[in-house]
């Protein structure tokens, strides 16, 4: 889909209402009038934007993804200065996504489908994978700093852990999240670095 900028920028209250929807119903949520409800705008400025519904939807898990690619870059240049550190960026990491799911639940649902959407369809895939390695990177970087034997790899299982634990508190959310997240991952790490 190549849409110019300022269309992109147009149609963001759109994106965002409708990965609301996608949060709270799923896909099949997602109806151009239920979307210019919660957008607040016309009926026919949705339609006339997004010709079908699975253009819609196609365009906002698109939009949910390079967003989170957009994010997960500055989150990880934030706690670059903490990668030294492998506890105070578990720390760091581990508070961000609190605030995130107490504020932020619904998109990052819509975020998980985006993924599920990838399995079924090649066109989500680059950017699935682009999100995969954005965060990649950055679990690499403090996990060299930590001296693991195998930064890439562990850096994998890492992402795949914290995903893990973050749908798991969306999907069962418990008040004890942080404290159980940080311990969680802590161990993980130092699992990791042990083994020779």
């Amino acid at each position: 889909m190549s849409r110019n900028l300022k269309t992109e920028s147009a149609d963001r209250p759109l994106m965002e209402a409708t990965l609301r929807i996608i949060g709270r119903n799923g896909l099949d949520g997602v109806t151009h009038r239920a979307v210019a409800a919660e957008a607040g705008a016309s009926l026919g400025a949705v339609t006339h934007h997004f010709g079908t519904r699975d253009a819609l939807v196609e365009a906002a898990l698109q939009f949910a993804l390079t967003r989170e690619v957009g994010r997960l870059r500055a989150l990880a240049l934030s706690l670059q200065d903490k990668a030294f550190e492998v506890e105070a960026w578990i720390d760091a990491l581990v508070d961000f996504y609190v605030i995130e799911l107490s504020t932020e639940a619904e998109t990052h649902i819509a975020c998980y489908e985006a993924f599920l959407a990838a399995a079924r369809q090649q066109r989500y895939r680059p950017v699935v994978a682009e999100w995969f390695d954005t965060w990649r990177q950055s679990a690499e970087l403090a996990l060299k700093a930590a001296k693991s034997p195998n930064p890439r790899r562990h850096a994998e299982l890492f992402v795949s852990a914290l995903i893990g634990l973050l749908f798991r508190q969306l999907a069962t959310p418990r008040a004890g999240f942080r404290r159980e997240a940080k311990a969680e991952l802590l161990e993980l790490v130092g699992g990791l670095i042990a083994r020779k």
